[in-house]
């Protein structure tokens, strides 16, 4: 039947009602599945948003905590190793006052050094005959060794000071770097902290999880800073050991020395009492001598006058003798007179050869005497230049005294009588 309407199909093929039922049913599932792989997703992404927001957080909390923690550890390195930079300082103060002192009394044994050296020098001016080997001269030598031995071992004392000085500014450098170190780390350490996602200095670096070179470990760290910190102490320890040293040696030379120089000055007096009372003696035994010369001087005089007494009774007694030679022969009888002039010529001349015997005796005493008058003059002027020599030891050591320190007072001490004297 012809159409009034024309009519133009396509040239797709036509579905069926079940086919386009079924293309429905087919887009109805896939929505639902799309809906729901939707919701899946967005509970996914909430809950991711929410976990990365609270790790973040979180995170940052943490972090906060650990650098404040950081922060405290730092200040209390800081604190102690500041705490031990002060005990060096002042470990350092009073080591140089204590290697002062002991440099003040190293100089000042030079004067004592000279003295003794003068003491010895002025007992060398002594005349041979005085010139002995005694106590004095041993005990003089003695104390120039023990002068000698105090400066060895002050000057060794010191030198050890001087390097533990060294030592301890060395530490004490060290100390005040690590100070500073700290003191800088905790700006940045304070400043890391107050960061927040709203700062305004915040940005994107590049390799920000880098290790920097010379990084070390906390181990290490701590490790070196409880090391520079030990070093300090055993420093300390050893330059109190040294302190006490040096006092000790700088007392213990001050006492042999004051020992002795008491020593010294008691064997000086107790030698100038017995140079004194040998000079005593000698005085007494010249002025012996002179009564004794006086005296035999008077004898040889009486003794001469006797031997000029017989010569005239020798030539009256020889020249009697001669004249009666002269009588006759029958008259020569060795009669008594003649015996008795015999005898009397005898007797005279015995009495003359002894008288002039005598008179020689007399004069070898006399000049025996002389001599040994001589000899002790000499010895008496020898006698008084050493005592002399050595009464001037005691003006030499005045300036080892002290000032208000009188003769009286050392001779008591020498004496060990303070005691027995009575007070006021």
């Amino acid at each position: 039947m012809n159409s009034s309407i024309p009519v133009f199909e396509k040239l797709h093929p036509r579905l069926s009602v079940l086919d386009w039922t079924r293309n429905i049913q087919r887009l109805q599932n896939e929505a639902r599945l799309r809906r729901f792989e939707s919701y899946e997703f967005r509970q996914r992404a909430n809950q991711l948003r929410n976990e990365t927001s609270i790790t973040t957080r979180w995170d940052n909390y943490v972090n906060n905590e650990l650098m404040r923690d950081r922060i405290f550890e730092v200040e209390e390195w800081r604190e102690k190793q500041r705490f031990t930079r002060e005990q060096v300082r002042d470990e350092i103060r009073v080591l140089k006052e204590e290697k002062n002192a002991t440099e003040l009394h190293l100089e000042s044994l030079q004067l004592p050094f000279m003295v003794v050296s003068q003491c010895l020098s002025n007992r060398d001016q002594r005349v041979p005959p005085e010139l002995t080997r005694d106590q004095l001269g041993e005990e003089l030598r003695k104390e120039v060794h023990i002068i000698e031995n105090s400066k060895r071992v002050l000057t060794d004392v010191c030198h050890m000071g001087w390097e533990k000085i060294k030592e301890l500014t060395n530490v004490f450098s060290r100390l005040e770097r690590e100070i500073q170190n700290k003191d800088d780390t905790l700006v940045l350490e304070r400043h890391v902290k107050d960061l927040d996602r709203n700062s305004s200095d915040i940005s994107y670096k590049l390799n920000p999880t880098r290790i920097p070179p010379d990084s070390m470990t906390e181990e290490s760290y701590v490790h070196c800073i409880e090391n520079t910190i030990k070093i300090a102490e055993q420093l300390m320890r050893e330059s109190k050991n040294l302190r006490e040293t040096m006092f000790k040696s700088r007392e213990q030379a001050k006492n042999q020395m004051y020992a002795q120089s008491q020593q010294v000055e008691m064997i000086m007096r107790r030698r100038i009492y017995d140079i004194q009372r040998a000079r005593n003696e000698m005085e007494w035994q010249k002025h012996k001598l002179e009564v004794n010369l006086q005296k035999v001087d008077r004898e040889i005089e009486t003794l001469r006058a006797a031997v000029a007494d017989k010569i005239n009774p020798t030539k009256l007694v020889e020249t009697r003798l001669e004249i009666r030679t002269r009588r006759p022969v029958l008259e020569r009888v060795q009669d008594k007179p003649m015996r008795g002039l015999t005898e009397e010529y005898e007797r005279v001349h015995m009495s003359t050869n002894m008288l002039e015997k005598k008179l020689e005796e007399a004069l070898s005493t006399y000049h025996g005497l002389y001599n040994h008058y001589q000899r002790v003059t000499k010895d008496l002027e020898y006698k008084n230049q050493a005592l002399e020599t050595d009464r001037r030891l005691i003006e030499i050591r005045k300036p080892l005294h002290l000032d208000g320190e009188a003769d009286f007072k050392r001779n008591v001490g020498y004496c060990h009588m303070p005691d027995e004297l009575v007070t006021d």
